[in-house]
């Protein structure tokens, strides 16, 4: 997926941003901030505004993909018209009794969600399963929280009769990478898109020419830069970051996204797949 398919302008500094330079992050920044005071801010502004040289917002618009300012800031009016009004809550904070934890963790996932949808909105979902479906094996590379969504796609997609299989460490990730072939198929999760591991890994699959899909909520990154084809998800994190909650359940949803796109091409094939691994699972239930 290219910059052309996100047609809102905050997913798309959202995408790019780790990749921005600093003065262009603070341009991105008081957009995302003042999203609805923007649409009515000259250039110079907005320059103003940020601390940067007209000359950096500029560069900044098209960093994004549009031509200029001018094409950002209809865009980005267009997409306030669209937007649906929500409540609005703070970031968690120690102060917070129960009830607004909850309220505040299904808003965001919500929000990341409604945020993922818009990015697969249009996507060649086609594309993605003709690779899986004709793929020999099937790897899927994650750390962390995209390794137990790794581990979740393994599970899916064994059983509709696929060969694949996570790998979670580096140790397994390289030396299996080293003796795969472009009949072959490795899924890399990353939120970032900068695991260093996880980069060495797919230069060896790269060099063995075996096709890569990326899932990413970072685009002009190292994952994504080696991929042949890049999944956008939208990931709204808490300040506890290291929890990793909503860019997990982003990845779930990604995961679930390509299974159905695989399992309903041959519907007959899953449906037989599904019911003979359910008669043997449900000998293992009391």
């Amino acid at each position: 997926m290219g910059l052309e398919n996100l047609a809102d302008v905050q997913l798309r500094i959202g995408s790019l941003y780790d990749s921005l330079k600093p003065a262009e992050k603070k341009v991105a920044d008081f957009i995302l901030k003042n999203a609805s005071q923007v649409i009515r801010f000259s250039i110079t502004r907005v320059a103003e505004e940020a601390g940067v040289s007209e000359a950096t917002v500029v560069k900044f618009c098209q960093r994004l993909g549009y031509s200029g300012y001018q094409e950002l800031k209809i865009t980005l009016a267009q997409n306030r018209n669209e937007a649906e009004v929500e409540e609005i809550y703070d970031e968690i904070g120690q102060e917070d009794d129960s009830r607004t934890i909850i309220n505040k963790i299904f808003q965001l996932y919500e929000g990341s969600f409604a945020d993922t949808k818009k990015l697969f909105t249009g996507a060649d979902l086609e594309k993605f399963a003709q690779l899986i479906k004709k793929a020999r094996r099937i790897y899927f590379f994650g750390y962390g929280a995209s390794g137990i969504v790794a581990l979740d796609a393994e599970q899916k997609f064994n059983r509709i009769n696929f060969f694949s299989r996570a790998l979670v460490e580096s140790h397994s990730q390289q030396t299996t990478a080293a003796l795969l072939g472009p009949q072959d198929l490795v899924v890399a999760f990353s939120h970032s898109g900068r695991t260093r591991d996880l980069i060495k890994s797919l230069e060896i699959v790269r060099d063995n020419g075996t096709p890569i899909i990326a899932i990413t909520s970072n685009l002009r990154t190292p994952v994504a830069e080696m991929a042949d084809e890049v999944i956008l998800f939208a990931s709204r994190e808490t300040p506890f970051r290291g929890s990793a909650m909503t860019s997990r359940m982003a990845q779930l949803a990604a995961v679930d996204i390509l299974f159905l796109a695989v399992a309903t091409s041959d519907f007959e094939k899953t449906t037989s797949s599904l019911h003979k691994t359910r008669v043997v699972m449900s000998r293992t239930k009391t």
